[in-house]
């Protein structure tokens, strides 16, 4: 929510009291400035917990390994020796003990530790590793299959702990195949500074019209060379990736991170008194829609969404719209919050009827004469948009439902950048 305000202008709001009125009657009720940042990607994050210890004896005591904890990591990530194609996606956002995710990708850098201990009473500790996992990936949302990249670095070593040799298989819930489970053959033996880097693939099958959520997990075996005893690390993806096949007539698959909530970005310079109105009703409108404290919801039945539109701009409005094509060149009636959204399709008669012109840098936001006075407590608004300018929108917010993969009664939001 702090990333959507900071990249909304202030809006002016003058009373109907005092509103400026024009020499043509029109009277100002409004102004949007646009914004001068653009929108960032939305990121939100998973702290490792880490694990208990799981130790074994072995000839000379006993040997233990973990992941560590948040709250126990010691350093920053060290990739010594990864080069920057063996590197998670460009895309994360690597913080130490942390997982992160966009819409689109998710990645981590885990934190584990090796102790070996003597036959003492109390015991000594003889040895010690420092290692790192990372994991990586960017999601097609034009495909249910994605690819992860994997590396494994070995921090640091002492002792009788010299290198750390580990192997490595990924795998993922039953609705999805892990169709190549290792990122190398076999165990591949690590000394200080070293990294092993690889690849796992995952293809997931949600089936015609369904979704599915995919949790992907890894189990690294670990030993040290010269130590009896096997170790097993495992771990889950905190959060699922969410395929669905709900697109072109149900033949069209693709993956996100659905915790991540989508956007539709609609730049003024491209969408113009269509942006500009949805931007203003975020801001002068009670509900807010579509900001993030309060999201839209994909209704996806076109029936439906046609009904909306013919409830809120069309005959079935009992305060009809009005073009006005000497103030609008093309004017047409553009509906927000959208009709094809479980918000939209409010009786027109309830919405502000509001003409946007841009004048000098600034959206000013007339009074349609033939409505109400905007009082700001509207549950919808009515845009005179040039047609074009509408239809463009409408196209967008289409497009983004496949390319953002927001499936029906999902929530959303709408940025104005």
């Amino acid at each position: 929510m702090t990333i959507f305000l900071a990249m909304m202008a202030t809006l002016i709001f003058s009373g109907q009291a005092q509103a400026k009125e024009m020499g043509n009657g029109q009277r100002l009720v409004g102004t949007y400035a646009p914004p001068q940042e653009v929108p960032r990607e939305v990121r939100i994050g998973s702290k490792d917990q880490g694990s208990g210890p799981e130790c074994h004896a072995v000839a000379s005591g006993e040997a233990c390994i973990e992941w560590n904890p948040v709250s126990q990591t010691r350093r920053s990530i060290s990739l010594a020796g990864a080069g920057a194609a063996d590197a998670p996606e460009a895309t994360c956002s690597i913080s130490p003990g942390k997982w992160t995710y966009t819409r689109k990708s998710y990645c981590a850098n885990l934190e584990g530790t090796y102790t070996l201990w003597d036959q003492s009473k109390p015991p000594k500790v003889t040895g010690t590793a420092i290692f790192f996992a990372t994991i990586g990936s960017t999601l097609s949302q034009t495909n249910g299959s994605w690819e992860e990249k994997q590396t494994m670095t070995v921090a640091s070593a002492t002792g009788k702990v010299n290198s750390l040799s580990f192997s490595w298989l990924s795998s993922c819930t039953p609705s999805c195949t892990p169709t190549k489970p290792s990122p190398w053959l076999g165990s591949i033996n690590l000394k200080v500074g070293q990294t092993a880097a690889g690849t796992s693939n995952y293809t997931a099958n949600p089936g015609a019209g369904k979704h599915v959520g995919v949790t992907t997990s890894f189990a690294i075996q670990v030993v040290v060379p010269g130590v009896a005893g096997i170790h097993l690390l495992a771990k889950d993806n905190p959060r699922k990736v969410r395929c669905d096949t709900t697109f072109s007539n149900n033949t069209s698959t693709g993956c996100v991170i659905s915790d991540v909530q989508p956007q539709l970005i609609l730049p003024l310079s491209e969408y113009g008194a269509a942006a500009a109105t949805y931007a203003w009703a975020q801001q002068k409108l009670i509900d807010q829609w579509g900001t993030a404290g309060n999201p839209l919801k994909r209704l996806g039945d076109e029936a439906i969404a046609t009904a909306n539109r013919t409830r809120t701009c069309g005959s079935g409005a009992s305060r009809p719209f009005i073009p006005q094509p000497s103030e609008v060149t093309d004017d047409s009636c553009d509906e927000y919050p959208f009709a094809g959204t479980h918000e939209g399709g409010k009786n027109g008669a309830l919405c502000a009827d509001v003409i946007p012109k841009l004048q000098n840098g600034v959206w000013n936001f007339y009074q349609d004469l033939n409505s109400p006075a905007v009082t700001g407590n509207e549950p919808c608004i009515r845009g005179h948009v040039p047609s074009g300018e509408n239809s463009a929108a409408g196209g967008k917010f289409g497009v983004n439902n496949k390319t953002e993969r927001i499936i029906p009664d999902e929530k959303f939001q709408v940025v104005i950048s």
